[in-house]
């Protein structure tokens, strides 16, 4: 099930349906920075919105379960839009609210 929605959340992303894409993020998730949440789904609408295409690819996924409630995903991400191509590690950890499974904080890197 974790596994599940880290790809519907990717697939999401790749479709840039942002409603969707941010409806895949806890309430408590950690804003990167000092932003609050409206400026952070501001943004991330501006960067989904403004490429043409969007390609994200999720491969080597890990899944850690801390306790029944939360769980951390390790991944290899690689992100294709007609501006930009990387590939980097991420780490999305995920809490469980009611049937679903919610990303709570996000990593790049190890």
């Amino acid at each position: 099930a974790v596994l599940n929605r880290v790809q519907e959340w990717a697939a999401a992303w790749s479709a840039k349906d942002v409603k969707s894409y941010l409806a895949f993020y806890a309430e408590d998730f950690k804003i990167p920075g000092d932003a609050s949440r409206a400026d952070w789904e501001a943004q991330r609408n501006e960067r989904i919105s403004k490429p043409k295409s969007i390609i994200v690819r999720i491969s080597k996924a890990k899944v850690n379960f801390i306790d029944d409630s939360h769980a951390s995903v390790t991944f290899k991400q690689s992100y294709h839009a007609s501006h930009l191509h990387n590939s980097a590690s991420k780490t999305l950890v995920m809490v469980k609210s009611g049937d679903n499974w919610l990303i709570q904080e996000e990593r790049t890197g190890k």
